[in-house]
């Protein structure tokens, strides 16, 4: 109460204290990093290898399996993943959560460093990332320059570097285009003539290019460094570098080789509403905020285009946008719910400074809050925005409380009169200025234990949110800490702020506010109804189990997700083609691809990307297409489910699509999905197949694909090692040799028009692009002689999956399909049991897939918090009363809430998920607090009345404040359940609860209390008379 008393004698002192909150609030916000979501560590490593050449399955076999096997005894271990695709591996490690992850770093590096002899002799090393899932574009853009004949290098070489420069860049990743180099193209006739073969030229060129130091010289005073070495400047200085040949002579390089510029091949397309371009995605630093990435990106691309008028560069999608748009709707959401939360005041008090006593209580609360936000680290984004419209509602219940009190303490002042339900003094003067305070300070004084109490009773609500690990701690922990400041933040602001407000303002309670009418009548007809009501206890407990049958009836309808789907307004539509197509058919089905999206009026514009930069687990067959609706397209779900028909016509791809959203990749398929695993290829594959086929008869599903079917038909150089061995060669060589010739080597790199320009010794195009032509490499063997490969190796065709995976050293296949309109909420159920069920033997097993591995434990951990919080509220109220027994009876209201909760996110259609399982945990904390209310009054009333009556009046009494607060929790919410989002499901299982437990907890709780007290006082009536008996 010190704080009450200094704050109305220095009114001055405390005022600016209060503008200080207000100026530091304001420069936290200014300084607070601004994020769409909670910064997300995943405690998961990444291992990629390069092994040029090499298929899928040899990948698996040589690289994979042993990294496997090497990472295996590791501790802290969840899980093992492999993916063995064309070129390359990639084993995922992923931790439990609070692992160390430096000490897991350099564990992991020993591991590797330890078999780096057992892999291939000529795959790269292994290289080692920790997985960062904030690891995406934060700007893509376009760039086109009608100027420039090669684009690709142009973008290269003088955009990509400007970009690098911003410190707080990670990666600018570019796709489309083909790159120049500087091609010696051998003639094989030429080689043979002379007796070389193509590492004698790429020696030459190496070595002709070779710079050396050669030491120091000096000319008078001065020293200079001398090295050694032959220039060459362009490209027709390299046509005169010396090759000799093994009978002593020297040839030049253009009498073997043709030497000149030409482009890559394409590997990777862009194009930008159907015209090609270059694409350029910016990933920022894992410490920097995409808002400040942005901004400086921006910067850049206005300086670039100033430079050259003939450059343009179009950001196509900026995360910024979504980001300020996100936080632009809360902040809007978050000043509603403080005019709604005013508005209701008025309705009860009938005077509009009472609402602006609350209206300025409530802001200072959160620019505390918002300061002690700062303190801690934590950046701006929806779910700390989001905890901030929710505690409002529990803000303002604080104030309400104290408010209310100091009205009545006025009343009860002696020598006031009333007129027309205005309190007024006899004089207005000092008289009146005493009053008030005195009323401030005495109403407070009231009501100070049970404010603290109801603080206390959030706060340990949300104390184990800051327990959590894994996806949920990072996830909500903030939210819980947001919470918990707002509610110390209104505690104070209540004790103080209300009632120094309360003395300036000096607002009067009016009989005939608004809603005063309608708490009365609710009043009279409660008495009439509770009359009839308490006698039937066993009808109250029916009643009880038929509510709580009913809930559990309405969640099982419910859907089930990880993390509520957003909404940012585009489409990601994934298209994995055919393994095995050219780039040129892969390129035709892209095409037809964007026919369907470019034809849609609702598309503003759209992006498709193929290749490129970025490390992938899907292989090299995948493609993305990113289509930005128009902002009158108020569901992006509906347009994406239009394009389904036309995308499923198109031939040789399989094709999904997600409505974009910052947590898309924690978004399960829409479709038909199951895993199957097993230590053994073949039987996996063979199960595969006769899965994939039943499923193709059966109507409730469309479009079944396997991700080992389709596999991609590979030339197989199976090397018989006795015969190689003979010759002088091993496996190892003759694969180097094969490779070298199908694919080039790199000489060296020179300088082109002052640009490094990669030189690569090839062989003409369509020299090797037949089995035939394969089978005819003839190779030097180690006598100094020549060998044909067909009479070392065994060569033929072969089908091989475009990848292999693997987890925790069991291969894995994943089967997809659409539903149709005959599928029903069972579908995948009975499909895995009437399907799948038959052809599980032997080593083959059903899986689980990732989402719904992680949606398991994840719930587990938000199951465990909510036991928690109900287990420390008992304490609490057990300490509170002094009886485990009336704590227990409160604590019956929870259930009682699950009716309005389920039957809301029923109605709305919204899945239970870890938001929604978030708001049972804040509904318990709200629900608790009204029957904490009304138990303390019906417990004071007994002393005073008979049973009956007393839970009569205790109900009548505190109706208007559990009323008030739980109708200013409801509204205050009303708007982040509108256009919420993510956090739209934790505010509808709110206001369902609380609108639920309200009614029925005034109805039930009174059953309860009496059923209990009666119990408890047969017992102690049947304890007196032992006592007596004993006594006579």
């Amino acid at each position: 109460m010190g704080l009450t008393k200094f704050v109305l004698k220095r009114p001055v002192t405390a005022v600016l204290c209060v503008l200080c909150l207000v100026v530091f609030g304001l420069s936290s916000v200014a300084s607070s990093t601004l994020e769409e979501t909670p910064e997300m560590n995943m405690p998961i490593m990444l291992i990629s290898t390069i092994y040029a050449g090499a298929s899928p399955d040899d990948i698996d076999e040589l690289v994979s399996q042993p990294i496997e096997d090497a990472v295996d005894t590791l501790s802290g271990l969840d899980k093992v993943t492999s993916t063995s695709n064309e070129n390359s591996s990639i084993v995922m490690i992923q931790y439990e959560y609070g692992t160390d992850m430096d000490e897991a770093y350099i564990d992991l590096k020993k591991k590797i460093d330890g078999i780096a002899d057992k892999l291939p002799e000529d795959a790269k090393t292994p290289n080692i990332m920790e997985l960062n899932i904030n690891d995406t574009a934060v700007v893509t853009m376009s760039v086109s320059n009608k100027a420039q004949t090669n684009l690709y290098d142009y973008v290269d070489k003088k955009i990509v570097p400007e970009f690098e420069k911003i410190s707080s860049v990670a990666s600018a990743d570019i796709s489309g285009g083909r790159a120049s180099y500087v091609k010696i193209e051998l003639n094989s006739e030429k080689l043979n003539q002379y007796g070389l073969k193509m590492s004698d030229v790429s020696q030459a060129i190496a070595s002709g290019d070779f710079s050396y130091p050669a030491g120091t010289t000096k000319t008078g005073k001065m020293q200079y460094s001398v090295t050694t070495g032959a220039d060459y400047d362009d490209v027709e200085s390299l046509k005169g570098i010396p090759i000799n040949v093994a009978n002593g002579s020297v040839v030049q390089l253009q009498d073997v080789a043709i030497v000149y510029e030409a482009l890559q091949d394409q590997s990777s397309i862009s194009r930008y509403n159907g015209k090609d371009t270059i694409s350029v995605a910016i990933k920022k630093q894992q410490s920097s905020s995409a808002v400040e990435v942005s901004n400086e990106v921006r910067k850049v691309v206005e300086r670039l285009e100033n430079s050259d008028k003939n450059l343009d560069i179009i950001v196509v999608s900026d995360s910024k946008d979504n980001i300020m748009d996100s936080l632009n709707s809360v902040f809007e959401t978050l000043i509603l719910a403080v005019i709604i939360s005013m508005g209701v005041i008025y309705l009860f008090f009938g005077d509009i400074k009472a609402s602006l006593i609350v209206g300025t209580s409530i802001p200072i609360s959160i620019f505390a809050a918002l300061i002690m936000m700062n303190f801690l680290g934590f950046s701006l984004n929806v779910i700390t925005m989001g905890a901030l419209v929710l505690g409002v509602g529990l803000m303002v219940d604080n104030s309400i409380v104290v408010l209310e009190s100091c009205f009545r303490s006025i009343n009860s002042i002696p020598n006031e009169e009333y007129d027309s339900g205005y309190i007024e003094a006899a004089n207005k003067g000092s008289l009146l200025s005493r009053s008030f305070k005195t009323a401030a300070i005495e109403g407070t004084k009231t009501v100070y234990l049970s404010v603290f109490a109801s603080t206390a009773t959030i706060c340990v609500v949300f104390l184990p949110l800051a327990f959590l690990s894994g996806l949920t701690g990072q996830m909500f922990k903030p939210l819980g800490f947001t919470i918990v400041f707002c509610m110390v933040a209104s505690f104070f602001s209540a004790i103080s702020i209300v009632p120094l407000c309360y003395y300036m303002y000096r607002p009067q309670e009016k009989t005939n506010a608004p809603a005063q009418k309608a708490i009365r009548t609710l009043q009279i007809k409660y008495r009439k109804m509770m009359r009839v009501i308490l006698p039937k206890r066993k009808a109250a407990i029916i009643a009880s189990v038929a509510i709580l049958a009913i809930s559990f009836t309405i969640a099982a309808q419910l859907a089930v997700e990880l993390i509520p789907a957003g909404d940012d307004g585009s489409v990601a539509v994934s298209i994995e083609t055919r393994p095995g197509l050219s780039i040129e058919k892969v390129d035709d089905v892209l095409k037809e691809v964007e026919k369907v999206v470019s034809g849609d009026k609702n598309v503003k514009s759209y992006m498709v990307t193929y290749g490129g930069g970025g490390l992938s687990l899907e292989g090299n067959s995948g493609a993305t297409l990113t289509a930005y609706l128009k902002d009158k397209v108020k569901d992006s779900k509906v347009v994406m489910n239009s394009w389904k028909p036309s995308m499923n016509a198109i031939k040789n791809c399989n094709i999904t699509m997600k409505v974009g959203s910052s947590t898309s990749m924690m978004q399960d398929s829409d479709g038909y999905e199951l895993i199957l695993k097993s230590t053994q290829y073949d039987d996996l594959k063979q199960a595969s197949d006769k899965v994939v086929k039943e499923l193709k008869t059966r109507p409730e599903v469309t479009k079944v694909h396997s991700s080992l079917e389709n596999a991609a038909p590979v030339v197989k150089i199976s090397v018989d090692s006795v015969q190689a061995k003979a010759e002088g060669l091993s496996p190892m060589m003759i694969g180097q040799t094969v490779n070298n010739m199908l694919s080039g080597v790199k000489a060296t790199t020179m300088k082109v028009n002052g640009e490094d320009t990669d030189v690569k010794v090839e062989f003409a195009d369509g020299e090797y692009d037949t089995l035939d032509k394969v089978q005819g490499i003839v190779l030097s063997d180690g006598k100094g002689g020549s060998v044909a490969l067909a009479d070392v190796a065994d060569i033929h065709f072969q089908d091989s999956p475009s990848s292999i995976t693997r987890e925790d050293k069991q291969y894995t296949v994943t089967i997809k399909a659409d539903y149709t309109d005959k599928a029903g909420k069972d579908t995948k159920e009975v499909l895995n049991k009437e399907v799948a069920g038959k052809y599980m033997t032997g080593s083959v097993s059903l899986g689980v897939n990732s989402i719904n591995d992680t949606m398991g434990k994840e719930f587990a951990s938000l199951g465990k918090a909510i036991a928690t919080a109900i287990f420390l509220l008992f304490v609490v109220m057990a300490a509170q009363f002094e009886s485990p027994r009336f704590s227990l009876m409160i604590m019956t209201a929870i259930p009682l809430a699950l009716i309005g909760s389920f039957l809301l996110l029923f109605l709305f259609n919204i899945s239970i998920s870890m938001t929604s399982l978030l708001g049972f945990l804040m509904l318990v904390g709200n629900v608790v607090n009204h029957g904490i209310l009304y138990v303390d009054t019906a417990r004071q009333y007994r002393e005073e009345m008979p049973l009956e009556k007393a839970l009569i009046e205790a109900g009548v009494t505190r109706m208007r404040p559990i009323v008030m607060t739980a109708l200013t929790a409801v509204v205050a919410m009303i708007p982040l359940a509108r256009d919420g989002q993510m956090m739209q499901g934790l505010a509808l299982v709110n206001i369902g609860g609380v609108i639920s437990s309200t009614v029925l907890s005034m109805i039930l709780l009174p059953v309860y209390y009496s059923m209990m007290y009666r119990k408890k006082k047969r017992k102690q009536d049947i304890l007196r008379e032992q006592d007596v008996a004993v006594e006579i």
